[in-house]
């Protein structure tokens, strides 16, 4: 937006005589480091950066410029840029989901259903890992008994000993992972119906949908 004011009478008289040596050029006025206003019809170095205000021939105000941004003021500019991008970029993929919410279901309980089955998957791979440190678990405490309740530290018993460890860590860590993985699907899930009743909360067409509903599974009780 352009700001019009006129300048002072008192210099009326300069801009006069500016705009008659040089009828188009606009004629700028700047104050240095030391407070003193200048004028003229072109900008010299020493002026970069300082606040400098633009006049056409008549003395109307055309342009006004701050001094240039501080490293400081370039930094917060940046992070303001990069928030607002992220802003955005999480606001489509929020639509994204949200399509897809409810091109995949048609009602809450498909979301139930499918809860269901995801953490029934995750759990039978848990019991997996669980059966197969079942032996190793057993063996330690029989190395363990053999050497007098103390680690094998030196020969073949502590080689085995430290593999048979090392496979127990191995599946500690399987199982840590899975773990999260269920707590993590059991959120998503819950999540998602939520924002799926907000989605077609409005929605009016819902008459007789529970006689169509599919039968629910049992209420998952959170544990692994």
């Amino acid at each position: 937006m352009t700001h019009t004011c006129r300048i002072p009478l008192c210099h009326l008289v300069l801009f006069a005589s500016l705009a008659t040596c040089v009828h188009a050029d606009p004629i700028y006025k700047w104050t240095d480091a030391d407070g003193i206003v200048h004028y003229g019809n072109v900008m010299p170095a020493q002026a970069a950066g300082r606040p400098v205000t633009t006049f056409d021939k008549r003395g109307v105000v055309i342009q006004r410029s701050g001094p240039a941004p501080t490293a400081e003021q370039r930094q917060q500019e940046a992070a303001e840029q990069a928030a607002s991008a992220k802003r955005q970029r999480d606001l489509t993929e929020q639509k994204r989901h949200d399509s897809a919410l409810l091109n995949t279901y048609s009602s809450a309980q498909e979301i139930d259903i499918a809860r269901h089955d995801n953490l029934q998957q995750i759990r039978q791979v848990i019991t997996g890992i669980e059966a197969q440190m079942q032996p190793l678990l057993q063996k330690r405490q029989e190395m363990l008994a053999a050497s007098h309740n103390q680690p094998p530290v030196s020969g073949l018993q502590a080689e085995r000993f430290q593999a048979n460890e090392q496979r127990i860590q191995d599946l500690n860590q399987q199982l840590d992972t899975k773990k999260q993985e269920l707590s993590a699907t059991r959120a998503r899930f819950e999540a998602d119906k939520q924002r799926f009743v907000e989605l077609t909360q409005n929605k009016t067409n819902n008459t007789g949908s529970n006689a169509s509903a599919p039968a629910l599974p049992k209420p998952d009780n959170g544990k692994p």
